[in-house]
């Protein structure tokens, strides 16, 4: 989604166009203090690449409210499916951040081990499809 925002500086009244999120334009015309109903769990995750399919099968975890959460998108953490940094080593040149996400209730949930849901980091049932499954040979 492209913006057309009016920015001011001395002098001069121009228009810049702004690339961004949709989430991210309706908090800049919204306010950043109110709190979007559809991303009271992830605070920020724009990424459109998939990471490596890591396993074929969703992991069960309970989540404690407030606390906060980094899922690994990449796929390649040693300790999935929450994130060890290995994203960060600039030898294995991975372009994935990790989701991070906070819990407004205590609860268990699905996270997904196969990195490719539409609803990261929930499960979505997408790790049934036969490209998941062919991915990964028992």
């Amino acid at each position: 989604m492209a913006a057309t925002l009016r920015v001011l500086q001395p002098g001069f009244l121009h228009y810049r166009q702004l690339s961004c999120s949709a989430v991210a334009y309706r908090k800049i015309i919204k306010g950043p203090d109110i709190e979007l109903k559809e991303r009271l769990w992830q605070l920020e995750f724009h990424q459109k690449e998939k990471g490596i399919v890591y396993d074929k099968k969703p992991f069960r975890i309970t989540i404690k409210a407030g606390k906060k959460y980094l899922w690994c998108a990449c796929g390649q953490s040693k300790s999935q499916p929450m994130c060890d940094g290995t994203h960060l080593n600039t030898q294995l040149k991975i372009k994935l951040k990790c989701l991070v996400f906070k819990a407004p209730e205590t609860k268990e949930v699905w996270l997904c081990n196969c990195k490719q849901s539409r609803n990261p980091p929930f499960c979505d049932g997408t790790h049934r499809s036969e490209e998941v499954q062919q991915a990964i040979k028992d």
